[in-house]
């Protein structure tokens, strides 16, 4: 990622990832709305927000790693499997062994419930429950399989791009997706092909990292413009305006100044660090504090969820999460060495 971005990137990651949290707990308490806003539309417009910025941050990523061709998939493909995979197989296994589901009963979020079948368990182990029409076991990681089959356009997007001037094909092209993302609803033969519908909200990253870099507009104003793209959000929280909103904020990253107030960015980089673990761990931490304990007294659920949210992704990031990164990184290292060593042995 490019060091000029990170903290208004951070920034970014850590509203979308906040955004969800507040949805779910705010579920879990009954609470429909907050002012004339829906909760379920932060959650929403969390994970839109995160769409764009994971297509932005990748194309840094594969930008700095120098690479083309089939080194540049195989490199992708492997540090994302390392990525992405062990926690949310982790959060499976935990859901399955304590008997949790997403949904059930009338309570939002994870409580007791049946285990579902061998087909939907193995959909939800490689990310492809969408395909299959089957329910997320832990209701957030409905997003990752989009998340999962738009990074099989993405090198080859990535290679279509770099170092041309397409932004006017780009916008051409996010035009395109948002007719196919109407239409897929609606079209009997797109009927498994959900991911149309987010297509629009990745590319405005990709839009993103083809527009020159001009921060003609104050670092003060980026948390301001997140916050206004969200309220505008809540006020018609529906997919066509999302998808429009991904597109202004893709637009507009190029042209903000980094956040320099030290604190902002201590936090958004701590919460940002640890934000994959706070995503897929929250509604364990809800379940626990707000279900479990429902009986206890409020200080202790209050201080119990507290201190989990905070304490349990910073044990996932530094007891699997880092160390996956970090085979991945090496078993990809490893595949490039081995690439690169082939013709010196032919010769």
């Amino acid at each position: 990622m490019h060091k000029s971005l990170s903290a208004n990137l951070d920034f970014l990651r850590s509203v979308a990832v906040l955004l969800v949290i507040t949805q779910h707990l705010c579920r879990r308490m009954h609470v429909e709305c907050i002012a004339w806003a829906p909760t379920t539309s932060l959650g929403l417009f969390g994970v839109l927000l995160f769409f764009v910025h994971t297509s932005l941050v990748l194309m840094y990523s594969m930008e700095r790693s120098g690479l083309h061709g089939a080194l540049l998939l195989r490199d992708f493909f492997i540090r994302r499997i390392f990525r992405v995979y062990p926690l949310s197989i982790l959060a499976i296994a935990a859901a399955l062994a304590l008997h949790l589901e997403s949904d059930v009963n009338g309570i939002a979020g994870l409580s007791y419930g049946h285990l579902p079948g061998k087909v939907s368990i193995l959909s939800q182990v490689f990310l492809v429950q969408n395909l299959v029409h089957a329910k997320s076991i832990v209701n957030v990681l409905w997003s990752l399989p989009f998340e999962v089959q738009m990074y099989l356009f993405l090198p080859f997007l990535f290679a279509w791009v770099r170092g041309k001037r397409v932004f006017w094909s780009l916008l051409a092209l996010w035009t395109v997706s948002l007719l196919a993302a109407w239409a897929q609803p609606r079209v009997a033969v797109l009927d498994r092909a959900s991911l149309l519908t987010y297509v629009p909200c990745f590319l405005p990253g990709i839009i993103a990292f083809v527009t020159p870099r001009i921060p003609i507009l104050s670092s003060y104003l980026w948390p301001l413009f997140i916050f206004g793209l969200v309220v505008v959000f809540t006020i018609n929280p529906v997919m066509p305006m999302g998808s429009a909103l991904c597109l202004v904020l893709g637009l507009f990253i190029p042209y903000f100044g980094e956040i320099q107030t030290k604190a902002i960015r201590t936090i958004s980089n701590r919460i940002a660090t640890y934000s994959y673990g706070i995503y897929i761990s929250h509604q364990f931490c809800i379940w626990f504090a707000l279900g479990v304990l429902a009986a206890r007294p409020v200080w202790l659920r209050v201080g119990v969820l507290s201190t989990s949210l905070m304490v349990l992704p910073i044990i996932l990031y530094h007891g699997i999460e880092k160390p996956m990164i970090r085979t991945g990184i090496r078993l990809a290292s490893r595949w490039r060495g081995k690439a690169a060593a082939t013709p010196a042995i032919a010769a």
